[in-house]
């Protein structure tokens, strides 16, 4: 049995403090990734058998899903990261995994041949530098607003892009959107008893595949 794996203390049903968001996403994408590959052996008994090419992957993310793929692909955090970090838990070992600064980070995942950045969040905070930019070497597309109001776009998107020195990128750019877009007022199944409307408003509605054996 099967079933889908929400972002570590990231869903509306068990949301933690902030830091264990920058801690996990990319964690979790990097898990992720793990496990495609695990399942994807040709030896292995299970609906995933055979069909991974887990020496072409590509990477999407959203938002913070934007920090975390930017990072799997080898944009070390800043050492800015690491000190908000350890002011927020009074420690900074768990996030220097993932600084550039740190002699162990893994720069370089070889099976990453490419990502997909949507407007990707940490630039005007501090969570990349000039040298951490530096790290990301694969082929990237950057899809931002030029009024992002969460991510930013002149000092955020835009800056990450242009930091962005030893990958082969573009940068498409909506003119005059913002980070989150949605119909108003709301369609009525989303106000069905249930659900939580803060998820519509997020626009983080999706859809997935049923667990199955």
């Amino acid at each position: 049995m099967y079933k889908r794996q929400d972002h570590t203390d990231s869903t509306f049903k068990d949301a933690s403090a902030f830091h264990s968001t920058l801690l996990n996403r990319a964690k979790d994408i990097s898990f992720v990734i793990n496990q495609m590959a695990d399942l994807g052996k040709t030896d292995a008994n299970n609906f995933l058998s055979g069909m991974v090419d887990d020496g072409n992957i590509g990477i999407i993310g959203y938002s913070m899903g934007g920090y975390g793929v930017l990072n799997v692909a080898g944009a070390g955090y800043s050492e800015g990261l690491v000190g908000f970090f350890a002011r927020m838990t009074g420690g900074s070992k768990a996030i220097s995994s993932l600084a550039m600064g740190n002699v162990a980070y893994p720069k370089v995942d070889p099976r990453i041949k490419a990502v997909v950045a949507f407007a990707p969040w940490g630039m005007e905070r501090g969570i990349w530098d000039a040298e951490g930019l530096k790290g990301l070497k694969v082929p990237t597309f950057f899809i931002a607003g030029n009024q992002d109001d969460i991510s930013g776009y002149e000092k955020g998107i835009k800056a990450i892009y242009s930091g962005a020195v030893n990958a082969d990128r573009y940068l498409l750019t909506y003119k005059n959107a913002r980070h989150n877009v949605a119909p108003n007022p709301p369609p009525l199944e989303s106000l069905q008893p249930g659900l939580h409307i803060d998820e519509y408003y997020s626009c983080l509605l999706y859809t997935s595949p049923s667990p199955r054996d």
